[in-house]
């Protein structure tokens, strides 16, 4: 069987998994997580545009979310029905397909550098990952963040080769520019992996200023419209300085969650199995996990209704967090380590991270990536040498982690980085198989 026959069947498979786990949780004949993209994809069909209630009792222009997933959902009930259990299964099942070829771009990438066995065990573990096949049951951006962050980092790793096109340039900018659009944070990884092409190929730099052109020309419409609309520039949302808020105001818990109560979080530590009865159990601790918003006093929230428009009221809490670090600049550092520990061990306001199903296939995954990452090292000592690509790896790795701890941590924050220890850990398959360094791989 070809090499491209068993990506397709992996691919396949993959797809499979999420699509089996989407029609038995039924997420999409209730509550799929939709929150702010639902109000802002119902009002799209009302055509009253990309509206949201920020702070306010009427719905006006926003820049609260990227635009991909309030749009991809309002496709669904475009064609379904508005408010229409279809048409978030129609959502659910684009995500399941967008997995699929992420995980082609990563046996590409895992192929590449390295061997077909590792391949074939990095696509196996992304799609038998647990978090992963999870993922497609809720309408959040990570599902967009996943299989671009990978579209993008295979563009890059081709270029830096010596093997990618024009072709493969503007699909980097393509991915890069689309990724953003449905996850912003996705531009601190492409930003870095961006400025690092840039200094391999300074002497002539045709395909780095190809991929920011073409970057740039995916987004201009959307931030374009900002600046119209919203009367300010600004990339892709408006919502920086009230996410900074959310994540390090005095108090914070470093994320835009509450951590839940000791009852609840001992009901669900290490709780084995899954299915509906699981499901109903981490709605009930979604429920109590709620927004730091409601650390805000009556008389700022308030204050914050009083001001007249979505930009007044981020600014609002962009200014209260200058003045709680101004207040106690200490705070700040503390809210980093404590982010930093959720980032290498679980976040206690995500009810997910209890389960044995998310923390057993984390720690197993960090320690094969551990030992890749080791072996690795090694074999790169030894011959003095490593792909080129392995540098991208490490940046969008960079990348991702500067905004998880210095900014806000998140679930949709960690996968990502969950999904980049997939190839270290692959690696070791890679080695089991092939014990010394060829010519062409590690």
């Amino acid at each position: 069987m070809s090499t491209e026959r068993r990506f397709a069947l992996l691919a396949c498979f993959a797809f499979a998994l999420r699509a089996a786990l989407i029609l038995w949780l039924r997420t999409w004949m209730g509550d799929a997580g939709a929150y702010e993209h639902e109000e802002i994809a119902q009002a799209l069909l009302r055509g009253e545009g990309f509206v949201f209630r920020f702070f306010s009792d009427v719905p006006e222009p926003t820049g609260h979310q990227a635009p991909a997933i309030p749009m991809l959902l309002a496709l669904g009930y475009w064609i379904f029905g508005s408010g229409s259990a279809m048409g978030r299964l129609f959502v659910e099942l684009v995500f399941a397909v967008l997995a699929a070829g992420g995980a082609i771009a990563l046996g590409r990438l895992a192929l590449r550098w390295w061997s077909e066995r590792a391949a074939i065990a990095a696509m196996l573990i992304f799609a038998c990952y647990p978090a992963f096949i999870y993922l497609p049951t809720r309408i959040q951006s990570v599902n967009w963040t996943v299989p671009f962050l990978l579209f993008a980092l295979a563009g890059f790793v081709a270029m830096s080769e010596g093997r990618g096109s024009t072709r493969t340039a503007v699909w980097t900018g393509v991915a890069g520019g689309l990724g953003a659009l449905g996850e912003p944070i996705l531009a601190a990884p492409f930003g870095l992996c961006w400025l690092w092409l840039l200094w391999q190929e300074r002497g002539a730099p045709r395909r780095p200023l190809l991929v920011a052109a073409t970057a740039a020309l995916v987004l201009a419409p959307w931030l374009l419209r900002n600046a119209v609309v919203l009367g300010a520039p600004g990339f892709v949302k408006s919502s920086f300085g009230y996410v900074a808020w959310q994540g390090n105001h005095v108090g914070a818990s470093g994320t835009d969650k509450r951590p839940v109560s000791s009852e609840v979080a001992d009901a669900l530590a290490w709780k084995i199995g899954g299915g509906p009865a699981t499901e109903a159990l981490l709605d009930a601790a979604r429920a109590e996990a709620v927004s730091v918003d409601s650390a805000l006093r009556a008389a700022d929230s308030a204050a914050i209704r009083a001001l007249p428009t979505e930009r007044e009221r981020m600014h609002w809490f962009r200014a209260r967090l200058l003045e709680d670090l101004r207040r106690e600049p200490t705070a700040y550092l503390r809210v980093a380590v404590k982010r930093l520990g959720m980032l290498l061990w679980f976040d206690p306001t995500n009810p997910r991270a209890f389960v044995a199903a998310y923390r057993l296939p984390y720690l197993v995954l960090a320690a094969a990536a551990l030992v890749g990452l080791a072996l690795i090292g090694r074999a790169g000592r030894r011959d003095r040498r490593w792909p080129p690509g392995y540098a991208y790896w490490l940046l969008s790795l960079l990348g991702l982690s500067l905004v998880f701890v210095g900014i806000i941590a998140s679930a949709r924050f960690r996968l990502p980085i969950e999904l980049l220890l997939v190839l270290p850990a692959a690696y070791v398959a890679h080695r089991q198989v092939v014990p010394t360094p060829s010519d062409r791989h590690l």
